[in-house]
C-alpha cells in the first residue's frame, strides 16, 4: 500500500463513520480532483439526503487549507457548504440549503474528520 492509499483509506473510514450507517454511494468529487489541484480524491452521495461529500488528498496541510479557502470563496448560493482539513486531507460537503437532515449529516462528517481516529 502506498502513502496515498493509506491516506485515502483513512479518509474512507472517516466518511463511513460520519455517514452513521446511512446509505452512501460512490460519486465523482465536485469539483474534480484536477480542478482543485489535488493529488487524489473521491466523492460520495447520500441516498436519504442531498448531501454530497468530496475528499481530496494534497501534498500538505497548507495546500489543503488553501483549497478549502478557495472553495468557501466560490460557494454556490442555495447550498449549505462546509469543509475541514485533517493533515493533507480536505473534506468538502454540500447539501441543499433547506435540507435539515443533510445539515445533520454534514455536522457528523465534520466531527468525524476533526475527531481522533
Amino acid at each position: 500500500m502506498n502513502h496515498d492509499d493509506s491516506h485515502l483509506g483513512r479518509a474512507e473510514a472517516l466518511v463511513r463513520r460520519g455517514a452513521g450507517g446511512e446509505e452512501v454511494l460512490p460519486a465523482e468529487p465536485a469539483p474534480s480532483v484536477r480542478d482543485i489541484g489535488a493529488r487524489a480524491g473521491f466523492g460520495r452521495a447520500w441516498t436519504s439526503t442531498s448531501v454530497r461529500a468530496s475528499v481530496y488528498l494534497f501534498d500538505s496541510h497548507d495546500e489543503a487549507s488553501a483549497a478549502e479557502a478557495q472553495l468557501e470563496a466560490q460557494a454556490p448560493a442555495g447550498r449549505q457548504v462546509a469543509g475541514t482539513v485533517n493533515g493533507p486531507l480536505l473534506l468538502w460537503a454540500t447539501a441543499d440549503a433547506t435540507d435539515e437532515a443533510g445539515e445533520a449529516v454534514i455536522e457528523r462528517l465534520l466531527s468525524s474528520f476533526a475527531g481522533d481516529e
